[in-house]
């Protein structure tokens, strides 16, 4: 095992994360082993990267509901992991045997592991992970103690990346500071990492700094800004998603966007996983069908039918305008309502007028 190579590369990866896959490999080749990898998995996010040969079985595992059942992690946990440790020190062979997990892991390749706990700056545990087959064996006391060797540079090169990943966040919502946009950096979760300065000023006025996560001034807006968040977090939109929060007698209407930072759910070093930006609506006219595209996600139909109700015109009009029938646009408009976040053509006039909702 080359250590001197192995760590010069590892924090080249810290700088390039693109390079990791590569890095892996070639560790996991020089100690015989299947592949490595690296995981998180919380309540808010299950991420991971490794090397080529085995994503697909980390793949498998997380989709099959393995890691729930992680009996590793677990005595790992215990353990308090204060260094490398394989399979040998946290069971006995007996155990591995009775394990439906092993058996999991057997059938596809592998069977004795060994791997470490880094602690991230948001809190979450990464787990660095080192996979061999059942048929080779465990890893010997040799190879332990180099990978306890060079375990303090992976701890290094890991908090580097985090940290260059956030500074890449924090610089974007200070980039949209430049050009006039209120915005912050969430967690997962959507708990507030950083705030620009035009943001600050709407906190907690719009946005309520709460644990765990922000919240949205008013009920309705929260609750479409939780559904978001959940969304995010699993996954579930490649998309901006935009919530509407009402005028009060203090403040405009405005939109809340949620911009995802990298669509990439191997990003393990980085928690930071979108943008929060605000834009006013302007009171003074209806938004073109363009913005309104923009700000709600709607496809051109829906944007076309949300700014002809919001200039006042009924469904069966804007059918005959658009040489639809009046089923399509009303479909359209039920589409549009579950968007922007309301229920009635009333309330949509209002909104997108920048009026209180009723």
């Amino acid at each position: 095992m080359d250590l001197t190579r192995f760590v010069d590369e590892i924090y080249e990866a810290a700088l390039i994360p693109d390079l990791w896959p590569k890095v892996l490999d070639q560790l996991a080749r020089d100690i015989d082993a299947v592949g490595a990898m690296c995981f998180t998995a919380t309540a808010e996010r299950s991420a991971w990267i490794s090397s080529p040969a085995i994503g697909p079985l980390l793949e498998g595992f997380f989709r099959d509901g393995w890691m729930a059942r992680n009996s590793r992690v677990a005595r790992g946990l215990a353990a308090g992991l204060p260094g490398f440790m394989g399979d040998q020190d946290l069971f006995t062979r007996a155990e591995m045997d009775a394990d439906p997990m092993f058996a999991y892991l057997r059938a596809r390749g592998c069977g004795w592991c060994t791997g470490t706990l880094i602690t991230m700056p948001s809190g979450e545990l990464l787990v660095f992970n080192i996979e061999r087959s059942d048929a080779r064996g465990p890893f010997e006391p040799e190879i332990m103690a180099g990978l306890e060797q060079v375990r303090p540079d992976l701890n290094r090169a890991a908090l580097m990346a985090a940290r260059l990943g956030f500074e890449r966040a924090r610089a974007g919502a200070e980039a949209l500071a430049a050009v006039g946009l209120p915005a912050g950096v969430l967690s997962p979760g959507g708990r507030l990492m950083a705030a620009n300065s035009l943001l600050d000023p709407l906190i907690p006025s719009l946005i309520l700094d709460r644990t765990p996560r922000v919240q949205l001034a008013g009920a309705a807006p929260d609750a479409l800004f939780a559904d978001a968040i959940a969304r995010l977090a699993a996954q579930a939109t490649p998309t901006v998603l935009s919530i509407p929060v009402p005028a009060t007698m203090d403040r405009t209407a405005t939109i809340v966007h949620l911009v995802p930072v990298r669509r990439n759910a191997r990003d393990v070093f980085t928690a930071a996983a979108c943008f929060l930006v605000v834009t006013p609506v302007n009171p003074s006219a209806v938004p073109s069908a363009g913005m309104l595209q923009a700000l709600f996600d709607l496809t051109k139909a829906e944007a076309r039918v949300a700014k002809g109700i919001a200039e006042g015109h009924a469904p069966a009009d804007l059918a005959r305008t658009l040489g639809l029938s009046v089923d399509t646009v009303r479909t359209q408009l039920k589409s549009v309502f579950a968007k922007v976040g309301v229920s009635r053509q009333a309330d949509l006039v209002r909104l997108l007028g920048g009026l209180a909702l009723g």
